[in-house]
C-alpha cells in the first residue's frame, strides 16, 4: 500500500424621540391619576353628607355619625343612601389596586415594545450603513458596532427577526474584492460566528448557509473567511454543548471540506475546526477519526510541502491521542502499512542501483528517497500519537516482540537504502524513528543490541559531512 496524496453605535435621534413619545403616551392612556374635577366633586359630596347628618341629629330623627343609621321608621339615613360606594371598603380598594396593577403591566409591555422597535430600527440602521457606506474607516466602525450588538443577550429576538438581512449584509462584506478591506472582512467573519453562537437555536440554518456559501465561493480567500466564522462559532460555544443537535451536520460538512481542500491555509483552518469538534463532541468525531487520519497522513507524507506544514500536521495527529489509543487495531495496522511501503521503496532503490531491468512504474531515486524519508517521519508521528500506550509494559498488541521486530525492519530498510544512495533526509528521519522505538522499550528488557549499536556507530561517521538536523538526530539517538 502506498500512501500517496493524489491531488456599539449611538442611538438614532429619531428613534429616541419615537420611543420617548410612546412611553409618555403609555402612562396617560391608562388613567393612573384621578382628574382634579373628580376630587372637587367628591369633596362637595362629603360636605353635603356631613351637613345633612348634623341637621337630622338636632331634630332627633337620626343619630349623628353612626348609631343604627336608621330613623324611627327603619329607613336609612340620607348619608348612608348617598354612601353607596364607600371608598374605604376593602372591596373597592382591591378593585383600585387590581386596576393599577393591570395598567402597570400593560405600560411595561408598551415600553418593551417601544424598546424592541428601537433596537430593531438601530439594527436596520447598522445593516444599511454596512452595505452603503463608502468610507472604509466608518464602515469598519459600523461592523464593530454590529459585533457588539450581536453579543448583547437582550437583542436575540431582534436578531432572529432580521436574520436573513444580517446574513445578506455579512455575505456582501466577506465578498469584498479589495485587499484594503481585509480587516473589515475579518470582522465580518467574526460577526457571523458570534451570530451563530448567540442564536444557537438557529444554528442549523446558519451553518447550512455558511457551508453552502463555502461551496459556491470561487475564491479561496472567501472560503477561508467562512471557515473562520465556523471556528469562531465553535470556539465561542466551547463545551457548553449548545450545538449538540447540529454537530453531526457540522462534522460531516467539515469532513467533506477536508477531503477537497488543496491549500495549506484552508487545510489549517478546517483542521482547527475539526479539532474543536473532537475536543467538545468526541462521540461525534470518533466516527470520523479514521477518515480524518487518512487525509492528514496524505498531507504528512507529501514531501513537496514545507517542513513547517509537515510538523504542524504531525502535531494535529498527536493531539488525537485518545482516539489512537481507543482504536489500537487501526493504529497498528497503519504502522504495518508504513513499514511495507518503506521496504518496497528500499527494494526499488536496490533494483535501480543494480542496473536490473525494472518496471516503468518504479520511481527513480529522486522520488523514492524523499518518499522513504516521509514514511519514516509519519511512522514516528503515529508512534508518538499512541503515546504511553505504545509500550510492551501495557500489553498486547504492543509487545516486546512486536517492537523489536518493527525496530529491526526499520533499520534493515534504511541500511539497505543507504548502501545504494546516501540521503541525509532519510538518515535524519530514520534516526528519529529508531529513537522513538527504543524509547518505548523498558531498559530492563533484553534485546539483541548488536544491530542497534552498529547502526548508531555508522551514523557517527556521517556527522562531519551532514547538517545540524542530522547531527542532532544522532546525538539524540546515542543518548537513549
Amino acid at each position: 500500500m502506498r500512501f500517496l496524496r493524489t491531488d456599539s453605535a449611538s442611538a438614532d435621534p429619531d428613534n429616541l424621540k419615537y420611543s420617548s413619545s410612546r412611553d409618555r403616551g403609555g402612562s396617560s392612556s391608562y388613567g393612573l391619576q384621578p382628574s382634579n374635577s373628580a376630587v372637587v366633586s367628591r369633596q362637595r359630596h362629603d360636605d353635603t353628607r356631613v351637613h345633612a347628618d348634623i341637621q337630622n341629629d338636632e331634630k332627633g330623627g337620626y343619630s349623628v355619625n353612626g348609631g343604627s343609621g336608621e330613623n324611627t321608621y327603619g329607613r336609612k339615613s340620607l348619608g348612608q343612601e348617598l354612601r353607596v360606594n364607600n371608598v374605604t371598603s376593602p372591596e373597592f380598594t382591591s378593585v383600585q389596586h387590581g386596576s393599577r396593577a393591570l395598567a402597570t403591566k400593560d405600560m411595561r409591555k408598551s415600553q418593551e415594545r417601544s424598546m424592541s422597535y428601537s433596537d430593531e430600527s438601530r439594527l436596520s440602521n447598522l445593516l444599511r450603513r454596512i452595505t452603503r457606506e463608502d468610507d472604509r474607516d466608518r464602515r469598519l466602525a459600523t461592523v464593530k458596532q454590529l459585533k457588539e450588538f450581536i453579543q448583547q443577550p437582550e437583542n436575540k429576538l431582534v436578531l432572529v427577526k432580521q436574520l436573513d438581512n444580517i446574513l445578506a449584509a455579512v455575505h456582501d462584506v466577506l465578498n469584498e474584492s479589495s485587499k484594503l478591506l481585509q480587516e473589515l472582512r475579518q470582522e465580518g467573519a467574526c460577526c457571523l460566528g458570534l451570530l451563530c453562537a448567540s442564536l444557537s437555536y438557529e444554528a442549523e440554518k446558519i451553518f447550512k448557509w455558511i457551508f453552502s456559501k463555502f461551496s459556491s465561493s470561487a475564491k479561496d480567500e472567501v472560503k477561508l473567511l467562512y471557515l473562520c466564522a465556523t471556528y469562531k462559532a465553535l470556539e465561542t460555544v466551547g463545551e457548553k454543548k449548545a450545538f449538540s443537535s447540529v454537530m453531526q451536520l457540522v462534522m460531516t460538512s467539515l469532513q467533506s471540506i477536508l477531503e477537497n481542500v488543496d491549500t495549506p491555509e484552508l487545510l489549517c483552518k478546517c483542521v482547527k475546526c475539526i479539532l474543536l469538534v473532537a475536543r467538545c463532541y468526541p462521540h461525534i468525531f470518533s466516527t470520523n477519526f479514521r477518515d480524518t487520519v487518512d487525509i492528514l497522513v496524505g498531507w504528512h507524507i507529501d514531501h513537496t510541502q514545507k517542513p513547517s506544514l509537515t510538523q504542524q500536521v504531525s502535531g494535529w495527529l498527536q493531539s488525537l491521542e485518545p482516539f489512537w489509543v481507543a482504536d489500537l487495531a487501526f493504529s497498528t495496522t497503519l504502522l504495518g502499512q508504513f513499514l511495507e511501503d518503506m521496504e518496497a521503496y528500499a527494494e526499488d532503490l536496490s533494483h535501480v542501483a543494480s542496473g536490473e531491468s525494472v518496471d516503468e512504474d518504479v520511481p527513480p531515486p529522486s522520488v523514492s528517497l524523499p518518499k522513504l524519508a516521509a514514511l519514516l517521519r509519519v511512522f514516528s508521528t503515529v508512534v508518538r500519537s499512541i503515546g504511553e500506550r505504545f509500550s510492551p509494559i501495557r500489553g498486547p498488541p504492543i509487545t516486546e516482540a512486536y517492537v523489536t521486530d518493527v525496530l529491526y525492519r526499520v533499520m534493515r530498510c534504511v541500511t539497505a537504502a543507504n548502501q545504494v544512495f546516501f540521503s541525509e533526509a532519510v538518515l535524519t528521519a530514520a534516526n528519529e524513528c529508531v529513537g522513538v522505538l527504543l524509547g518505548s522499550l523498558d531498559p530492563s528488557m533484553t534485546i539483541h543490541c548488536d544491530m542497534v549499536i552498529t547502526y548508531g556507530l555508522d551514523q557517527l561517521e556521517n556527522c562531519q559531512t551532514c547538517g545540524t538536523d542530522y547531527i542532532i538526530s544522532v546525538l539524540n539517538l546515542l543518548t537513549l
